[in-house]
């Protein structure tokens, strides 16, 4: 066996500890940002009756207050705090995934000819504003609630101001606080607040259609007379 001299031999021992080293920082794990979740909201299938003339809506944007205007999914620990979810977002402004899923709710309805939103084709004869109160998981306690505060205006715009004003105030209980139990019980109330919408707006129309045709009856009756 030969051995190697000593020089050698004493520079391989110290190159040793050095390579472990390099092979250990070689293996250790790459630190990789958190997977980004995105929850979308989507409109219920809402089916009312048709009526006798179909009506041009616009809709506007939808407002929200302040803590809810970004994609943010929004928790609370108690009322005075308001928190980002970390590593879960909406796919847009939860205000934009509420007037999208009006304007589709309202645009599959038979007494509904075109819903106007971001262009203006026609003077519409009913304008629809809703504000975006609340939108936020509440985490007090083992079991969490979900909150959707929804306020709504529905405009003639043939004189006869405000036709209909209505809230929406619901609240889901979710049995695990997380932000995918959190979506969809935001869908479950989303559902309920859109279909009030479509419920409030049919019945304004239906009252102002019934009103015209009444007071044209009337003046009919009054020429003839």
């Amino acid at each position: 066996m030969t051995l190697l001299p000593a020089p050698v031999r004493r520079l391989l021992r110290a190159a040793l500890p050095l390579s472990c080293l390099l092979l250990g920082a070689c293996a250790l794990p790459v630190s990789r940002p958190p997977l980004q979740h995105s929850y979308r909201l989507d409109a219920p299938d809402v089916r009312t009756a048709p009526l006798p003339q179909a009506v041009v809506v616009q809709l506007l944007p939808v407002t929200a207050a302040a803590g809810f205007q970004t994609a943010a999914m929004m928790y609370s620990r108690s009322p005075q705090t308001l928190e980002p979810y970390r590593d879960s977002r909406w796919l847009a402004p939860p205000s934009r995934l509420i007037a999208d899923a009006i304007a589709a709710a309202l645009r599959r309805q038979p007494w509904v000819s075109a819903v106007q939103q971001q262009t203006v084709l026609v003077d519409a004869p009913w304008a629809l504003h809703c504000s975006l109160q609340r939108l936020e998981h509440d985490v007090h306690g083992s079991r969490g609630t979900v909150r959707l505060d929804l306020t709504c205006e529905l405009a003639d715009r043939h004189g006869r101001g405000v036709a209909a004003h209505w809230r929406f105030d619901g609240s889901e209980p979710v049995a695990v606080n997380d932000a995918a139990h959190f979506a969809q019980a935001a869908q479950v109330l989303l559902d309920r607040a859109v279909d009030a919408v479509v419920q409030h707006t049919r019945s304004a129309v239906q009252a102002a259609g019934t009103s015209a045709a009444a007071a044209g009856a009337h003046g009919g009756a009054g020429d003839g007379g």
